[in-house]
C-alpha cells in the first residue's frame, strides 16, 4: 500500500509537471482574481515580487485568511481517505467569514470548523475532533509589516492575534505570529516562526515552526516543519511537506510526524477545487510504540470569495 501511494504520487507529479504548457509569468506572487489579500502581505509581495502570497492564496493558508479584511469568503470542503488496511473515512469541515451590512469593515461574522488540538492548523488530526464555532472577529490593525485582530466565539473562547512579517533580502520573509486566548477555564499562548525562501518563480521554501503553552496541559507542545511549493500553472500546484509536533508531558517525546504530497487544481469553475493527498505517518501515545500508517486524500472544495 505504502509503495502504491509513494509511486502514485511521483508518477503524478511528473505528469501534471510534463502537462505544462501554459506560459508562465515573471513573478507568480500576483494573487489570484478575487483571492483575499492580506495587506502587509501583500506590500511585501508587490515591492519583492515574493511568490508566496500566490502559493498561500492558491492552498488557501491561513497566512493570508486570518489576515483578510476585505470581503465575504465561504470555503466548504469534503475529505475522502482512504487508509493502509482498506478502512476508507470521510470528513467534512466549513469556513465562512462574512462583512456584516451596516457595520465597520474590521468586523466579520465567522463560522470555523475547529479542532480541541491547539495545533489543528499546523498538522493534519482526526476528524473526529472537530467542532463547530460562531463568532466574530474585529481586525482592530493592518498596516506596514504588522496585523493585529481579536476573535471571539460561542465555544466559549476569546483569541488576540499578533502578527510581524518582515523581508530580510530580497529572496527571504521572516514572520512571526504570537497569540493568547482564554478557552472556559484554560488559557494558553501559541508562537509561529516561520522563513519563507524564494527559490526561483516556480519554487518556494518554507520552515515553520511552533511552541505552545497552556495551562491545562501544564506542558510545552511544538513541532517543526519544511513545505517546497512548486508552480505548475495558474490552476495546479504542488506542495511537499514533512512535518513533526512532540510535547513535555509527561515526558519528551514526539506525538506526531508525517511526509506527503499535495496536489491542487482549480477544475471547471473559478470556485471548484480538488486535491490528492498521499501522505505517510507516524504517531506515539506516551509510553507506548508508535504506530504508522500510509493513508491517500481525495479533498473536493467549493470556494466563494466576495459572494
Amino acid at each position: 500500500m505504502s509503495r502504491w501511494i509513494v509511486s502514485t504520487s511521483l508518477l503524478a507529479s511528473l505528469v501534471v509537471h510534463s502537462a505544462q504548457a501554459e506560459e508562465q509569468n515573471g513573478c507568480h506572487s500576483q494573487p489570484l482574481e478575487d483571492a483575499p489579500v492580506e495587506k502587509a502581505y501583500h506590500y511585501l509581495n508587490s515591492k519583492f515580487c515574493q511568490p508566496a502570497l500566490w502559493f498561500d492564496s492558491f492552498f488557501v493558508d491561513d497566512r493570508i485568511t486570518e489576515d483578510a479584511r476585505a470581503g465575504t469568503s465561504v470555503r466548504w470542503y469534503n475529505d475522502f481517505i482512504y487508509s493502509e488496511g482498506g478502512d476508507v473515512d470521510y470528513s467534512t469541515k466549513l469556513n465562512a467569514r462574512l462583512h456584516l451590512p451596516f457595520a465597520s469593515k474590521r468586523l466579520k461574522l465567522i463560522y470555523e470548523s475547529v479542532s480541541d488540538e491547539e495545533f489543528f492548523d499546523f498538522f493534519p488530526q482526526d476528524s473526529e475532533e472537530l467542532e463547530s464555532a460562531l463568532g466574530l472577529r474585529y481586525d482592530a490593525y493592518a498596516k506596514g509589516y504588522s496585523s493585529f485582530n481579536i476573535k471571539a466565539t460561542l465555544r466559549p473562547r476569546i483569541e488576540a492575534r499578533y502578527r510581524f512579517t518582515y523581508p530580510l533580502t530580497t529572496d527571504a520573509v521572516f514572520r512571526l505570529t504570537q497569540r493568547v486566548y482564554q478557552e472556559k477555564q484554560e488559557t494558553g499562548e501559541i508562537t509561529d516562526i516561520d522563513f519563507d525562501l524564494s527559490l526561483s518563480d516556480d519554487f518556494l521554501a518554507r520552515w515553520s515552526n511552533f511552541a505552545g503553552y497552556n495551562d491545562d496541559l501544564k506542558g510545552w507542545e511544538y513541532g517543526t516543519g519544511l513545505t517546497l511549493y512548486h508552480y505548475l500553472s495558474q490552476d495546479q500546484a504542488l506542495q511537499y511537506s514533512a512535518t513533526i509536533a512532540a510535547t513535555s508531558e509527561p515526558y519528551n517525546h514526539y506525538e506526531y510526524s508525517q511526509v506527503s504530497i499535495t496536489y491542487r487544481e482549480n477544475v471547471w469553475k473559478e470556485w471548484l477545487f480538488y486535491e490528492l493527498i498521499p501522505r505517510y505517518q507516524w504517531e506515539r501515545e506516551p509510553h507506548e510504540k508508535h504506530t504508522e500508517e500510509a493513508n491517500i486524500t481525495l479533498r473536493l472544495e467549493v470556494l466563494f470569495n466576495n459572494v
